[in-house]
């Protein structure tokens, strides 16, 4: 109760905005007392959490001389009992998760680690299908492994250029969808050898998604600044383009199937309704100004990298930062501290997203290869 109290105090002004807003949005008693239920629920969520306690720490590579380390893509296979980490070094691991928590020993091993021609760019892990993940890479392939014997089964080889985000259906599991450095959007069926379907955005993408609870929807981030949503039954012009950010926009992530959390190296997230053309709240407090940190919601909240080789989570109700988690300087080859130009930042982060709907639990990794197993407390 103390700690709740302390972080109220720190937030007071904020959280006095929510109420007022919601309470002057109430033209009726009946209204009032429902908006009133809405701001209960939030102090509640808002208060619920007070740190973030690392549970287990593990290392994408295992070369101390390797130049580069970074971690683009984390995600959790359908029962949340596998992670894949995947970035620069082009290796795909996969670490099991109750293992990494119960073992108290500094050095984790994947249980299957696969290889790529190129460095990866992310990985999405069928959430129907247990042992589907896939992958896409600087060379524009896209690629279906099998997750626990480590073999590739099909490789979509139609991009022009570099692939940055690959999804899955939440819906129709056997479909996917890859964005592109060359303006395109495709569609792939995981029987089918050639794209189904294809989108001309006419900028970057560097990020799809689809909604969590429609087949037909899909929102990409893209480089001209904007979140465009489309309905796949009709891909000519997206349904609305969320219009806001001053520059590109690195991801874009469903918290609902009615609300958009988007990413920006301007250094903003911001909260969209794919009912209303503007944005309904901006989340600042986070440094990004130049590279891809990651980003991920379970629902209620909202967790980004930073480039002061931190993690920040924001609940979705409130614009100031509700927690941090600091990242340890990277250690040179004989235990000092790297030295380095000092630009370790967070770069990959996933939420533990079980089936009973409990997800207190991330993993967030950062430029070095660092990867560490987080608890909200």
């Amino acid at each position: 109760m103390a700690a709740r109290r302390r972080k109220l105090s720190v937030h007071f002004d904020g959280l006095e905005r929510c109420y007022s807003a919601r309470r002057l949005s109430s033209p009726s008693d009946e209204d009032k007392r429902g908006e009133l239920e809405e701001f209960q629920d939030c102090l509640a969520k808002f208060t619920r959490y007070s740190s973030v306690r690392p549970l287990a720490t593990l290392s994408y590579t295992s070369d101390i001389y390797n130049g580069s380390s970074i971690v683009s893509s984390i995600d959790f296979d359908r029962d949340c009992d596998y992670f894949a980490v995947a970035g620069v070094t082009k290796k795909i691991k996969v670490f099991e998760y109750g293992t990494l928590i119960r073992d108290a020993v500094d050095i984790h091993y994947p249980v299957i680690e696969m290889t790529c021609d190129s460095k990866i760019s992310c990985i999405s892990w069928s959430k129907y299908h247990k042992g589907i993940l896939a992958s896409s890479d600087y060379e524009g392939s896209v690629i279906l492994w099998d997750g626990f014997t480590g073999q590739r089964t099909k490789v979509f080889q139609e991009h022009e250029q570099r692939c940055w985000s690959v999804d899955f259906n939440l819906m129709d599991p056997e479909i996917l969808a890859s964005g592109s450095d060359d303006a395109k959007v495709k569609l792939w069926s995981t029987h089918v050898d050639a794209s189904v379907a294809c989108i001309e955005a006419n900028t970057n993408v560097c990020c799809v998604k689809f909604s969590p609870t429609s087949r037909y929807h899909l929102a990409l981030a893209c480089a001209d600044h904007c979140v465009h949503y489309y309905d796949l039954r009709n891909t000519e012009l997206p349904v609305t383009v969320f219009k806001g950010h001053r520059r590109a926009v690195s991801y874009a992530k469903f918290v609902s199937g009615e609300e958009i959390v988007s990413a920006s190296i301007d250094g903003q997230l911001k909260l969209w309704s794919v009912n209303k053309p503007r944005c309904t709240r901006s989340f600042r407090g986070h440094v990004n100004e130049r590279t891809f940190g990651g980003l991920a919601t379970n629902g209620d909240y909202v967790a980004c990298g930073s480039e002061d080789n931190s993690l920040y989570v924001n609940y979705k109700g409130l614009s100031e930062v509700s927690l941090t988690f600091k990242f340890d300087v990277a250690k040179g080859a004989l235990g000092k501290e790297s030295e380095g130009d000092g630009r370790e930042f967070v770069s990959a982060v996933c939420w533990r997203l079980l089936p009973d709907g409990d997800s207190n639990v991330l993993v967030a990794a950062n430029n070095q290869g660092t990867i560490k197993v987080l608890e909200l407390v």
